[in-house]
């Protein structure tokens, strides 16, 4: 091939070690070398800047290896002189594959350089990128770009006006950057710009890598595709809820991406990609990293992404159709922080024969268990056993509402979970803290029929299909009352009788397979969702808690 006639190489601004690197393939390059270990060689710059940054939580920014980049955008399928953006665009890694995938569509170098875009807030890590792809230019056709296309900047707030609408392609991996811890949150003055911007697609707990995906489709235009990859959660969070709901209206979701939680080296989160744009189809499209097997899932309703997830991991798909729902016979709550600080000043351990009210944590409620005594928990930085309860005479007012409410029958829900985990606090001497959710019967006598309701195998299959993602793995989710609120009810009938007799034996300790499996098939019938496969599903479920 040659060496390029004008190779402009200038290591300022470049990490001492990046800039050892792109010297040593300069040299190469300008030596002749054509064989393909120089694009490994250039995709490892982006790794050693990576190994450069010291706070890669509250940048949110993770280095993108080469192979899941080439096959993100292989799966967007960028043709010859298609504009290609990468909002955030790092080291530069999505633009390279994108460049290498260009290269072999016939496209020549000075039209793919031309052709690629992208902003990052990091000036060290633009700089990267722009040596990679001079570099990467001069190897593949003896050609020194500028890269003035790639530049500095907030992309959610400064990314270039021109940009808007031209895109033909929009590629990359936005900083994961969750709003409920303060070391990721965004302060006032940038969450009132993006509120301004965005519009209701904005909630002041969106992930910020969703509103890359936002910024994404503004970028493009009708027959444009994106492929961002983002924290599984928020294919079912319900702060993403608006945003994808707009975005299945805008720009139709054509497949999902899931990279599982191994593919960064430095972060072990759970990641998918959701694949906008293309022509409109009844399936959608499920893959995963390092996968040629397809499944072809039928299109989710809009903004309802987290029912992909789930089908692909063998959730039965439920519909339950009935008239009335949780909230129409049960105040269906959690709890606020102030009960858990009031809770954490009067948690004591208890005797085995006690009379001042229990402590209910999420680790102590199984399918219809609860553990007090049986399992050590921790709680307010101390260990317990029997934990309970000392309450003062006259507690603070708003306390002493919250312990009016709460000192009643109900049925407690863990909120993290691969199945709905509930109990029967008959007697109401169980006090929960958050974040379990707290179901109140307005009717005291159908307590046991709610708690049938909520266990069934049909309501966590209709609670995964919604959240799927949404816990510490694919597997898991985490409830939200709001969602659990919503939950239909079976219509009266026999078998839901049955149903809720069956869930006070097996709470009361007949919790044997034969029974549970009883219980299984009766909610079935009267959630009107007889399948054997959901059950299989759900007993497989239930067996991997403790016995």
């Amino acid at each position: 091939m040659g060496a390029p006639a004008k190779l402009k190489f200038d290591p300022s601004g470049l990490p001492a070690p990046v800039a050892l690197a792109a010297s040593e393939i300069e040299r190469r390059i300008q030596r002749g070398h054509t064989g393909e270990e120089l694009l490994n060689q250039l995709a490892a710059l982006g790794r050693l800047r990576e190994e450069e940054l010291t706070d890669q939580r509250s940048s949110g920014a993770v280095f993108t290896p080469y192979d899941v980049a080439a096959e993100l955008v292989d799966r967007v399928e960028i043709g010859p002189g298609d504009t290609v953006c990468d909002p955030s665009v790092g080291p530069g890694v999505f633009l390279l594959a994108a460049a290498e995938r260009k290269l072999h569509n016939g496209e020549s170098v000075p039209s793919i350089t031309q052709n690629l875009r992208g902003i990052d807030i990091d000036p060290v890590s633009v700089a990267v990128a722009r040596i990679t792809l001079q570099l990467w230019a001069a190897w593949r056709g003896d050609h020194w770009p500028t890269m003035n296309s790639i530049v500095e900047g907030d992309a959610l707030i400064q990314t270039p006006s021109e940009w808007y609408g031209s895109c033909d392609a929009v590629i990359g991996n936005p900083p994961f950057l969750g709003q409920f811890k303060s070391d990721t949150a965004r302060d006032k003055r940038r969450s009132s710009v993006l509120k301004e911007h965005f519009g209701p697609r904005y909630n002041g707990y969106i992930d910020e890598s969703m509103l890359f995906v936002l910024l994404g489709i503004e970028l493009g235009h009708k027959k444009s595709r994106i492929a961002l990859i983002l924290p599984t959660s928020v294919l079912g969070s319900d702060s993403s809820r608006a945003a994808r709901e707009w975005i299945d209206e805008t720009l139709p979701l054509k497949a999902l991406w899931l990279g599982g939680r191994s593919i960064f080296d430095t972060a072990t989160v759970d990641v998918s990609a959701p694949i906008l744009g293309g022509s409109q189809a009844s399936d959608c499209r499920v893959f995963r990293h390092g996968s040629e097997k397809t499944l072809q899932i039928t299109q989710p309703g809009a903004g309802q992404w987290a029912s992909l997830l789930a089908a692909a991991n063998g959730t039965p798909r439920v519909q339950l159709t009935g008239r009335h729902t949780l909230s129409d016979t049960a105040d269906v709550s959690a709890d606020f922080r102030d009960a858990y600080y009031w809770l954490a000043e009067r948690v004591t351990e208890g005797e085995v024969i006690d009379p001042r009210p229990r402590l209910a944590t999420v680790g102590l409620i199984d399918p219809f268990q609860y553990l007090y005594g049986e399992l050590e928990v921790r709680f307010a930085k101390q260990r317990f056993r029997r934990p309970v309860i000392e309450i003062e005479d006259q507690p603070p007012r708003p306390l002493a509402n919250w312990l009016l409410r709460r000192s009643n029958p109900k049925v407690l829900v863990a909120s993290q979970t691969r199945v709905i985990e509930c109990y029967a606090d008959q007697r109401g001497d169980v006090l929960p803290s958050t974040p379990l959710i707290t179901i109140t019967p307005t009717d005291r006598t159908r307590l046991w029929h709610l708690l049938a309701a909520v266990a069934s195998p049909a309501a966590s299959a209709w609670a995964v299909t919604a959240t799927a993602g949404t816990g510490l793995s694919q597997e898991t989710v985490r409830l939200r009352a709001s969602l659990l609120a919503k939950l239909p009810l079976p219509a009266p009938s026999k078998r839901w009788d049955e149903g809720a007799d069956l869930a006070r034996q097996i709470q009361s300790g007949g919790r044997n397979p034969d029974t549970i499996i009883q219980f299984g098939e009766a909610m079935n019938q009267a959630y009107n969702t007889p399948s054997d496969e959901l059950l299989q599903w759900w007993i497989q479920r239930i067996q991997k808690k403790r016995p």
